[in-house]
This record gives structure tokens, C-alpha cells and sequence, in this order.
């Protein structure tokens, strides 16, 4: 589908054009325009996401409780197993990871919800 991955803050150039919506140490979240999807570069790997697909999968990262992963001594605590529909990926992701993951899904978030809304003042009211 696309020619290169670029790493997170590198221009890339492909057969599909890619706008970086969002991008921390750990990965970046990538806008196609061309097929309306969201590609999430994380722990190495892309997975190309339906926006509906990203929503669950932040929502889902969202609603583990770190805290209590954190402060819990058994070994079944050490990891957690994140799946949604509509995602081929199932996430296995350790205390660190879910942190990393949760900052870069909520940035990316936050970052497409401020263009709506730069959007939605910026465009003018058609009468």
C-alpha cells in the first residue's frame, strides 16, 4: 500500500500521500486522504485503521486502569491483550507500551479533533 515507512518527524514520500497527524518517541499516527484511513506506526509495525477502528482502539487503551496494572504483584498483571473490531492487530503490550501507546493515541486524538474545530470556525457560513 504505501512505498515507505518513515520513521516519526521524517517527510515521507509515497505512492500514497501521508500527512503525520501525531508522533512521539514511541511511534506516529499517519492520515491517508486518499483511502480515509489512519495509519498508527507503533512497536515497528503499521496498521492501517478505519477512523471508527482508531476511536475503539483509543477507547479501549483508555479504559485500562494503569494504576492498578502497576501496583498489582501477580505475573498475569504484567501484560495486557488489546483487540477491537476491525483492527487485524492484537496488541499484547506491557505496562511501558500501554503508556506509549495511550500518549500517542491521545495526542492524535487531540490533534484531529483541534483541525476540526480550526475547520469548523475557519469555514464560512453559507447563507
Amino acid at each position: 500500500m504505501i512505498a515507505a515507512i518513515a520513521k516519526p518527524g521524517e517527510m515521507t514520500t509515497a505512492a500514497t500521500e501521508l500527512v503525520e497527524i501525531y508522533a512521539n518517541e514511541s511511534g506516529a499516527v499517519f492520515q491517508c486522504d486518499r483511502k480515509n484511513r489512519l495509519m498508527l506506526y507503533f512497536a515497528g509495525t503499521l496498521n492501517v485503521l478505519k477512523v471508527d477502528t482508531f476511536l475503539r482502539l483509543k477507547q479501549a487503551v483508555a479504559s485500562i486502569d494503569l494504576q492498578q496494572m502497576a501496583a498489582n504483584p501477580s505475573r498475569s498483571s504484567d501484560y495486557e491483550i488489546v483487540s477491537v473490531c476491525g483492527c487485524d492487530r492484537c496488541f499484547i503490550l506491557s505496562l511501558t507500551e500501554l503508556y506509549a501507546l495511550r500518549d500517542l493515541l491521545a495526542g492524535a486524538k487531540f490533534s484531529l479533533e483541534l483541525n476540526r474545530m480550526l475547520h469548523e470556525c475557519l469555514t464560512p457560513i453559507e447563507a
